[in-house]
């Protein structure tokens, strides 16, 4: 790759990145946001899946326009809407402000997904496809880590000082209110900073990005369109819309929101979840460091990598549906781990276990404090498996004038379900007061369901492979002859 095309990489996916951290700012805060706006986990969770279904919908949208339009004029056209957007946040004094802010960012961060995805699928080799995603998802990961440790950053509220054991959460927040007033805003600085950096880079995108050739991946394709003069021609049609659609491959690889309802839940509500039931703060972060150093290695290592790996190589041996098969394995396999993990429901401060039936000695307490973290670790190996799997399959499935569609399409319906995380998930703990089961039930009740639509994909993926493969062949051949007749 020459510099400018890696310059052109690197602006591109930095702007990428800062835009899909949006709601990483949020979550954080959103004890602070409660406190500061006067409202509580009901209307947050209203907030977040508004946010997540509109996301949702401008997926859909500029799925279906990045497989006809430059993704060049995308990428400047979410830039700029981003980064004005996050830095009126610092305006925000009201609720609805707060919504209606949030509803435009999200048609922001909706842009993202299939632009970035038809950006690399076209200038990574077809062989490689599952690796280049787990990167992509390893890089987006740490990202939101990034920006859920600058949101924090900002928050001086003493958790610490909040009796969480014998208040209720509402109770916590009320005090919150009493004692601090002055720090309340601070979640909004954030959105001002990263947003000048997003205008910054959005200016960069504009003299520098390149457009790369569409379907300069594919393997029939990545020899022939070197050359400028030869171009990957074909673009999506309306008509097209019914057969994609209607494949059975696709059906089941978009259709399945129940995967990602729990984990919609769980990370609307970690933030608060970690600080005000788990009672991780300041004085016993150790255990939280302790807790990271083991699922990170894990789930990202293993999740992210090796099983992104495993898939690349069940391709590149001749088995065409072998993504497929690794991205539903681990949806299968990660439903044990994690609801063992969750079942011990541990709190740090009283240091109990099993929703605070068993009290334990410090000694007890790290022994099952490890148990935990590597259930959970190894339950999030399998579920970080199969992001990379899945966005290739969806890939290799479709073909390349198709792709941002059905990326859109299957993202969409991911959206739709942690939406439907964030609201159950509200109410719940608003009517519960208890995150542990709330998140321990949802796991184990649209696990299952998701599970059924998962093992379908064993018997109906190999046909559309092959349906595919020969289509590309066929018109890399097409454009070879073209090409004879030229010279």
């Amino acid at each position: 790759m020459k510099k400018r095309e890696l310059l052109s990489l690197l602006i591109f996916l930095l702007l990428i990145l800062i835009i899909i951290i949006d709601n990483a700012l949020i979550l954080p805060n959103q004890v602070l946001i409660a406190a500061d706006l006067n409202i509580y986990f009901d209307v947050l969770g209203l907030v977040l899946g508004l946010y997540i279904i509109v996301t949702g919908i401008s997926l859909i949208t500029f799925g279906y326009l990045t497989d006809i339009l430059s993704r060049k004029k995308l990428i400047l056209f979410a830039g700029v809407l981003w980064s004005i957007i996050a830095i009126l946040h610092i305006t925000i004094i009201e609720f609805w402000q707060l919504l209606f802010l949030r509803i435009l960012a999200a048609i922001a961060t909706g842009v993202t997904t299939p632009l970035v995805i038809s950006y690399l699928a076209d200038i990574v080799s077809s062989d490689s496809r599952a690796k280049t995603f787990a990167v992509w998802s390893l890089f987006s990961t740490l990202a939101s880590l990034i920006g859920g440790i600058i949101a924090l950053m900002f928050n001086r509220i003493p958790f610490e000082r909040i009796d969480i054991e014998s208040e209720s959460i509402r109770a916590n927040i009320d005090f919150i209110k009493l004692n601090y007033p002055n720090l309340l805003s601070t979640w909004k600085y954030p959105f001002l900073i990263l947003g000048i950096l997003a205008l910054i880079l959005t200016i960069l995108n504009f003299f520098i990005t390149i457009e790369p050739k569409r379907a300069a991946g594919d393997k029939y394709f990545e020899d022939l369109l070197v050359e400028d003069k030869f171009r990957y021609s074909y673009k999506i049609k309306l008509r097209d819309l019914r057969y994609i659609f209607t494949r059975k491959s696709n059906f089941f690889l978009i259709i399945n929101l129940f995967d990602v309802v729990a984990s919609g839940l769980l990370v609307a509500y970690i933030f608060p979840y970690f600080e005000l039931e788990l009672g991780i703060n300041i004085t016993n972060i150790v255990t939280a460091i302790v807790l990271i150093l083991i699922i990170g290695p894990l789930g990202l290592i293993i999740g992210q990598f090796g099983l992104a790996h495993w898939g690349d190589k069940k391709v590149q041996k001749g088995d065409l549906s072998g993504r497929v098969k690794v991205a539903t394995i681990c949806s299968i396999l990660t439903l044990p781990f994690l609801l063992l993990a969750l079942s011990m429901a541990p709190n740090v401060s009283a240091q109990t276990f099993f929703f605070g039936r068993l009290n334990v000695d410090i000694m007890g307490f790290w022994i099952l404090w490890v148990i935990f973290s590597i259930l959970l670790g190894i339950g999030l190996a399998f579920t970080f498996g199969i992001a990379p799997n899945w966005y290739s399959s969806l890939i290799d499935v479709n073909l390349p004038e198709h792709r941002g569609t059905m990326v859109a399409m299957g993202s969409f319906i991911d959206t739709f379900g942690r939406a439907l995380g964030a609201i159950i998930g509200g109410f719940m703990v608003t009517i519960t007061d208890n995150f542990s089961a709330t998140i321990f039930w949802s796991t184990l009740i649209f696990g299952i369901i998701s599970t059924c639509f998962w093992i379908p994909l064993f018997f109906t993926c190999k046909k559309d492979f092959v349906e595919v493969d020969e289509i590309m062949k066929k018109r890399a051949i097409a454009l070879k002859d073209e090409k004879i007749l030229t010279e």
